[in-house]
């Protein structure tokens, strides 16, 4: 993708980026969504423990009033009667208050996940600007905002008229019947506009989730520049970098010049290349090269070639293919077979190392080497 004039904001953001927002209280989520499962939550609650609430209402009052009708009223009293009445007040309406709670907890968590993020709590006096404030009033955001609220208030204006409308005739006759028959009917007129509210915004609310999430990925789309930047920050220093490569050819080569007193020969150049070849018929189809290097890293090998008694043989052309074709641990490839066995052939005649002795006495007969 070419780079945009300006630096926009073309690419999608990264997740190192989402994790960052996240961390900071930055996610999306609709308040709209709250708002409608709250109110279904709370018309269930009053549904089926409304009634236990009022009695414990009416309860907390009976008493207050009762025992402020005592001939003489102790001062000292009224705040102990104030206490026990709402205390009483609170067990009536509790259980509703813990129902409204775990439904506010519950449809937060199914938005965002269970999210803690101490640096949303952290106060932000660039808020108090009144020239931040003023372009909050212009810019799209809360032309949406605006917009929404006409709907929603759109909304619940026809939902009452519809279902009262529905009930109209049953309205009128509310005169003439018992003052229970009246609250009962009301009631229900209440709770069913109610509903209807609650499922209309629960409509609201989903497609508003939809849309807080499409503008979350807008507003933290990236720049080329950031992209790039964020790659560095993701791939390290240059400079640290450079220093694992170092540390991980130090190692490998370490573990290559271990393996140098082991092999059966090492080919030579006679200054520029150095390869060493090992062959275990027992356990290998074919010579393989355990260690190779040039200049002086084939010096390095050449000394330790000598110091533990390895054969060294110069065949310039050999080393040079040996090196070029195959890598540290590969075996020979077919056509190099021929040349590399005249090696071990003849290294297998002057080379005296006991290990090495008993290791080829041990494999005669059961193979041999490739040619």
């Amino acid at each position: 993708m070419a780079e945009q004039p300006g630096g926009e904001k073309v690419l999608p953001p990264s997740q190192r980026k989402l994790d960052r927002a996240r961390e900071k209280g930055n996610v999306p989520k609709s308040q709209d969504l709250n708002a409608a499962f709250t109110l279904l939550m709370a018309l269930l609650a009053l549904w089926f423990l409304g009634g236990a609430a009022f009695e414990g209402i009416l309860g907390a009052m009976a008493f207050y009033l009762q025992e402020m009708a005592v001939p003489v009223l102790d001062v000292d009293m009224m705040p102990r009667l104030a206490a026990q009445m709402s205390l009483k007040a609170l067990y009536a309406v509790g259980p509703i208050m813990v129902m409204l709670l775990i439904a506010g907890v519950l449809i937060n968590v199914a938005q965002v996940g269970f999210l803690v993020a101490p640096q949303a709590l952290q106060p932000k006096f660039q808020k108090l600007n009144p020239i931040t404030g003023f372009k909050k009033f212009v810019d799209t955001r809360a032309l949406v905002e605006f917009l929404k609220s006409l709907t929603k208030l759109g909304v619940v204006i026809t939902i009452a008229i519809v279902t009262v409308r529905g009930r109209w005739e049953e309205l009128l006759t509310l005169p003439f019947v018992t003052p229970r028959d009246t609250a009962e009917a009301v009631g229900a007129l209440i709770a069913l506009v109610w509903l209807r509210v609650a499922l209309a915004m629960l409509v609201i609310g989903l497609l508003d989730l939809a849309y807080q999430r499409w503008r979350h990925q807008h507003e933290l789309r990236m720049t080329q520049q950031e992209a790039k930047q964020e790659m560095k920050e993701l791939e390290g220093d240059p400079h640290i970098k450079q220093r694992v490569r170092q540390i991980q050819q130090e190692s490998a080569r370490r573990r290559m010049m271990h393996e140098v007193p082991k092999a059966d020969v090492v080919v030579t150049n006679p200054v520029t290349y150095a390869v060493a070849l090992r062959y275990d018929a027992e356990n290998m189809s074919a010579p393989t090269v355990t260690a190779k290097g040039a200049r002086k890293i084939a010096e390095r090998i050449r000394d330790l070639a000598v110091e533990h008694d390895v054969p060294i043989v110069e065949r310039p052309e050999l080393a040079r293919s040996l090196y070029r074709a195959i890598e540290i641990g590969q075996p020979v490839p077919e056509h190099l077979f021929r040349a590399v066995a005249e090696v071990l052939a003849y290294v297998y005649k002057i080379d005296r190392r006991t290990d090495k002795v008993h290791e080829r006495a041990n494999n005669v007969g059961a193979h041999a080497v490739p040619g």
